[in-house]
């Protein structure tokens, strides 16, 4: 009886409940920070929650969630089901921090937000300034040689348009990510993004920042195609397809080799 009141319980929860306690159980500690004009949640590894001076900080971005439950309906809280950032974090030996977007991981129902920013403006100016915002505050207090961008699907847009204006970053990493919105939409016939950035024709990434974009051969959410053709465009970016490899599956599999190999661990 007890176990099906705990199962119950944990079928009520909601998907920010259920990341911040995965988050929780993985030891990461939860900070909240005013951006501008938002509020952004912060989840923090131990060795970057305990170091002031840092030489490489890995910055995590996560995926657009669930903008919608089915059909036409929005969701309420876009926050993702699936917890894939937080497992690649927990395999990082560097200090490393997961930012969060307006609105994000019990953040909704902030009086600021609008379900826009997790519809059709999610890589909006508003979007990229605030978090831009969010990471200059927390690193301010520290000391920090250089960051390094991780994004997951939308995080790996946000990336890429976040690299150009943080004078500290080193590298940009995206994995599976919406590097073409409007190519992206045209492949689901989807409505474009009206009020959304496109990486592809705005993200100006400077040649000294290092760039390395994962994409997964069977993702038929991303297109390994728009993840190659934007890595064309870049100068000595690194693309990496992986064969088998779908949008969420299976990138927590070769993460720990994949930091060992490119990144300071």
């Amino acid at each position: 009886m007890i176990f099906a009141a705990l199962v119950l319980l944990q079928g009520c929860a909601t998907p920010s409940e259920k990341f911040i306690d995965t988050a929780t159980e993985f030891g990461f500690s939860m900070q909240e920070l005013d951006g501008m004009p938002y509020k952004h949640r912060v989840f923090i590894n131990p060795k970057a929650k305990y170091v002031d001076n840092i030489d490489e900080l890995h910055v995590y971005l996560d995926g657009d969630g669930t903008p919608w439950r089915s059909g036409n309906r929005i969701a309420e809280d876009p926050t993702p089901r699936n917890p894939l950032i937080l497992k690649l974090m927990k395999q990082d030996q560097a200090p490393a921090i997961l930012l969060g977007r307006p609105c994000y991981y019990g953040l909704s129902l902030s009086e600021s937000c609008s379900n826009t920013l997790w519809t059709s403006d999610r890589y909006a100016s508003v979007i990229v300034d605030s978090m831009i915002a969010a990471l200059n505050r927390w690193i301010s207090a520290r000391k920090i040689d250089h960051l390094v961008l991780i994004g997951f699907s939308g995080g790996g847009a946000l990336a890429t348009l976040m690299a150009p204006r943080l004078h500290e970053v080193s590298t940009v990493v995206t994995i599976a990510a919406n590097l073409d919105i409007k190519a992206w939409s045209d492949y689901h016939a989807y409505l474009q993004l009206s009020g959304s950035f496109n990486p592809m024709t705005d993200a100006q990434i400077p040649s000294q920042i290092r760039q390395i974009h994962l994409a997964g051969l069977k993702d038929t959410n991303v297109p390994a195609s728009i993840i190659e053709s934007f890595s064309a465009m870049q100068k000595d970016a690194i693309f990496l397809p992986q064969p088998e490899y779908t949008h969420d599956c299976c990138w927590d599999k070769i993460w720990s080799e994949f930091l060992k190999k490119y990144l300071t661990q």
